[in-house]
C-alpha cells in the first residue's frame, strides 16, 4: 500500500503545500507504520513511555481539522528527537516500535537507520513548518 505523508496545518497555502520537504527514503514506510498503530496498542504505549506521544499526531482523508490532536512544531520535533535517541541507545521500548515499522520498511538500509532517517525527515519538516509560521501542526497521511 502506497502512502504520502506531509506536514499540515490549518491555513497552509498551496505554495507551502507544494514546496515542503519530504522523506528521503519515501513516505510509504512511515505512512504504513502510522496505519498499523491503530491495531498495535503496544507501540503507542511504548511511545508514551518514551514521552514521545506527539509523534502520534495525524490527519487523514475524511478527518476534519477539529478531530486532529494538534501539536506545536517544537513538540513534534522533541518527540522525534526522543525516539531517535531511544533507538540509538537501544532502549527496550523501541523493540516493538521497530518490529511494527519493519513490516513496511524499505529494507535497503538497516532497520534502525531507516527509522531514524524518517524521524530526521520529520524534524526537518517541523523546522520548515516553524519557519513558515506554523504554530500547530500534524502529519497528514493518505493512501
Amino acid at each position: 500500500m502506497g502512502a504520502t505523508v506531509i506536514a499540515y496545518w490549518p491555513g497552509m497555502t498551496e505554495a507551502q503545500f507544494e514546496s515542503q520537504p519530504g522523506f528521503y527514503n519515501d513516505d510509504r514506510a512511515w505512512g504504513n507504520w502510522m496505519a498499523e498503530l491503530e491495531n498495535e496498542t503496544a507501540v503507542g504505549d511504548a511511545i508514551r513511555k518514551l514521552k514521545a506521544e506527539a509523534i502520534l499526531t495525524y490527519k487523514t482523508d475524511g478527518m476534519d481539522d477539529e478531530d486532529v490532536s494538534w501539536v506545536s512544531p517544537q513538540q513534534l520535533r522533541d518527540a522525534a528527537t526522543r525516539l531517535c535517541e531511544a533507538v540509538r541507545a537501544g532502549s527496550p521500548e523501541t523493540r516493538i516500535i521497530l518490529e511494527v515499522y519493519e513490516r513496511n520498511a524499505n529494507g535497503i538500509d538497516p532497520l534502525a537507520q531507516e527509522f531514524v532517517r524518517d524521524l530526521d525527515d520529520i524534524i526537518t519538516m517541523t523546522n520548515w513548518a516553524e519557519q513558515e509560521g506554523a504554530t500547530r501542526m500534524t502529519l497528514e497521511v493518505n493512501w
